[in-house]
């Protein structure tokens, strides 16, 4: 069950994130609420780790629609903080803690959000979806950093496809 809302709610990060920038806060909130479920709830239930996990979303989705920018701006932090503690972890890099990764992730995430709003949304969108769903999978390196650059690759194109015929292109 956890498997399939990772691989549900990556798929919605990786093609959606940029044109439902609400479902992108609210990924990234999912995705970090179980993270943090699996550690602090150990040995319960799938179920209300999942919960936990979309109550989390539903909040981040909610403040979102509420305050767009500072939402996304606090998701491009998160989002960009997940991806450089999962990279490290994809490329077995060992830095001592994991806070000081997360912390230079969540910046770099937030910078970009802020000075690059909609191609910063789609990029960290399709980086965060294709992590959410390789992880999700399973697979081994060097496949899963394979599938993580062909993943991210087709939501950047789908999501720079929408916003084209937008009229946003560039």
């Amino acid at each position: 069950m956890i498997v399939l809302g990772r691989v549900v709610v990556g798929l919605g990060m990786l093609a959606l994130g940029r044109q439902l920038f609400w479902l992108f806060v609210g990924g990234v909130g999912f995705v970090f609420g179980l993270n943090l479920a699996t550690r602090m709830f150990a040995g319960q239930p799938e179920m209300a780790m999942l919960l936990f996990a979309l109550i989390v979303g539903i909040i981040g989705a909610v403040v979102a629609l509420a305050l767009q920018r500072l939402a996304v701006g606090v998701a491009g932090f998160f989002g960009g903080a997940i991806i450089a503690v999962q990279l490290l972890e994809a490329f077995s890099l060992h830095v001592g803690s994991a806070l000081v990764p997360f912390l230079v992730g969540g910046v770099i995430g937030l910078i970009l959000v802020s000075v690059l709003f909609d191609w910063a949304l789609i990029v960290l969108s399709a980086l965060a979806g294709s992590q959410v769903i390789v992880g999700a999978v399973g697979w081994e390196r060097p496949l899963s950093l394979v599938m993580i650059g062909v993943f991210t690759a087709v939501g950047i194109a789908i999501q720079a496809t929408q916003m084209q015929r937008e009229g946003k292109g560039g």
